[in-house]
C-alpha cells in the first residue's frame, strides 16, 4: 500500500476542488439525515403512537377515518354512559366524546379538538407543561407544533394571547406535551365552545380507556348490536395503522430523496477523482514503474475518495447537530425532524458509500491506461 502521507499531499495539491467536494458530500449527508429523521418522525407519529387499551367508537360510515366520522351528540353520551370494559377513575369514567375539526385563522390551517374532563383519563400521554386547562369560555390550551401546523411563530401562541378561530376569539391559557403522538399539533378547548364556534350538532367520536385490552370483544359485541347508536368499535392501533398506510407514500419518496443524494455525491466524487487522474497521469504510471502494483494505486485513489467523504460526512453531521430539531409540516399534522444516533449513522454511511463509489471507477480507469501510453502521457 502507498503511504497514507502521500494520500493526504495530494488532497492538499488541489485544496480548492478538493473544499468543493467536501461541501458537496456535507449537503448530502445532510439532506440523508433530514429524510431519515422525516421517515422515522412519521412513523412514529403513527402506529408507535397507539396504545393497546384505547378505543374509538367512530360513526358507522367512517371505517377507520376519523376525519369523516359524524355520531349524533346525543349518541356518543348514551355510548360513553353505556360501554361495557370501560376503566373507571375514582367514580369517572374514562369516556371522551370529541369533536375533530380542521380550522383556519388567516390563511393557514390548524387542528382544533374540543374534549370533554375525560380526556384526561384517555389520553395518558397528555401532560400539562405550562398554564392550565380550559376551563372558562373559549380557551385553549395547545401543543408544542400547534404553531408549525398554523405556520405562525411560537410567540403568536403563547399564554395569555388570543386567537382568532371559526370567527371567535379564543384565548390561549395553556400548553400541553405528547411526546410521540400527533395530538402535538393540535389545539384542545372545552367539547361546548368548540360545537358552538363551529355550529356543530354532532360530534367526531368517542374515545374510551379499556380496563383491559381484552375487552375490546366485548366494546365490538356491544356497538355491533346498539344498531341505533350507529357506531363501530375501531382500536386506536388500527386508526394509526390507517394513518401510517396514507403516509407510506409520503415516507417512499423521502427514501427515494436520500439515496438520490447519494448518487448525487457518488457523481460529485467521481468528477473529482476524475480530474485528479487526469491530471496525475504520468506521475500514477511513474508509480506502477517503481514496483507498486495497480490495486495498490487504486486503492489509493479510492482512499482518497473515502477520506474526501468522511471529511464531508463528519462536517454534515456536526451541521445537523448545530442546526438541531427542526419542525415541519404535513398533511395530518405537524412532526419534529430530530437529528438521532441512528439518522446520523446513516448520514455518515451515506457519504462513505459516496465517496467508495465515486472512486471506484476512476481507480479502475487509472490502472488500466496502458503503462507505455500512460508514461507518454496519453489518457
Amino acid at each position: 500500500m502507498l503511504p497514507f502521507g502521500y494520500v493526504l499531499r495530494n488532497l492538499l495539491r488541489r485544496r480548492s476542488r478538493t473544499l468543493v467536494t467536501i461541501a458537496g458530500i456535507a449537503a448530502v449527508t445532510m439532506l440523508v439525515i433530514a429524510m431519515s429523521a422525516f421517515a422515522h418522525g412519521l412513523g412514529r407519529n403513527g402506529a408507535e403512537a397507539a396504545d393497546p387499551d384505547v378505543v374509538l367508537l367512530l360513526g358507522i360510515s367512517a371505517e377507520v377515518d376519523l376525519v369523516r366520522s359524524v355520531v349524533p351528540r346525543g349518541s356518543a353520551e348514551v355510548a360513553a354512559a353505556a360501554a361495557p370494559g370501560v376503566l373507571t377513575v375514582d367514580g369517572q369514567r374514562a369516556a371522551s366524546v370529541e369533536l375533530h375539526i380542521a380550522t383556519r385563522t388567516g390563511n393557514q390551517v390548524g387542528l382544533l379538538r374540543g374534549v370533554t374532563d375525560a380526556a384526561w383519563l384517555v389520553h395518558r400521554r397528555v401532560q400539562l407543561v405550562e398554564g392550565r386547562e380550559p376551563r372558562g369560555p373559549f380557551e385553549l390550551m395547545v401543543g408544542p407544533l400547534a404553531h408549525t401546523r398554523l405556520g405562525l411563530p411560537a410567540s403568536a401562541l403563547a399564554i395569555g394571547n388570543t386567537l382568532p378561530l371559526e370567527r371567535r376569539e379564543f384565548t390561549i391559557v395553556g400548553r400541553f406535551a405528547a411526546p410521540g403522538t400527533t395530538y402535538e399539533a393540535e389545539m384542545w378547548g372545552r367539547l361546548g365552545d368548540v360545537m358552538l364556534a363551529t355550529k356543530r350538532e354532532d360530534v367526531s367520536c368517542v374515545v374510551v380507556r379499556l380496563a383491559a385490552p381484552e375487552a375490546i370483544d366485548e366494546l365490538r359485541l356491544f356497538a355491533g348490536r346498539r344498531l341505533d347508536l350507529e357506531i363501530s368499535a375501531v382500536p386506536e392501533g388500527e386508526l394509526m395503522q390507517a394513518l401510517t398506510r396514507s403516509l407510506e407514500p409520503i415516507i417512499a419518496l423521502a427514501r427515494w430523496m436520500a439515496l438520490l443524494a447519494v448518487v448525487a455525491g457518488a457523481f460529485a466524487c467521481a468528477n473529482t477523482m476524475f480530474a485528479a487522474v487526469l491530471a496525475r497521469t504520468r506521475e500514477l504510471a511513474t508509480l506502477r514503474s517503481l514496483g507498486w502494483s495497480p490495486f495498490a494505486v487504486a486503492l489509493a485513489l479510492v482512499e482518497e475518495s473515502a477520506l474526501v467523504a468522511l471529511c464531508g460526512g463528519g462536517i454534515g453531521v456536526l451541521a445537523a447537530l448545530l442546526i438541531g430539531s427542526v419542525s415541519l409540516r404535513y398533511p395530518m399534522g405537524a412532526l419534529t425532524l430530530e437529528p438521532d444516533l441512528q439518522s446520523r449513522t446513516l448520514g455518515l454511511l451515506a457519504a462513505l458509500a459516496s465517496g467508495g463509489l465515486g472512486g471506484i471507477v476512476p481507480a479502475v480507469r487509472a490502472v488500466r491506461i496502458p503503462l507505455v501510453e500512460a508514461i507518454g502521457g496519453r489518457t
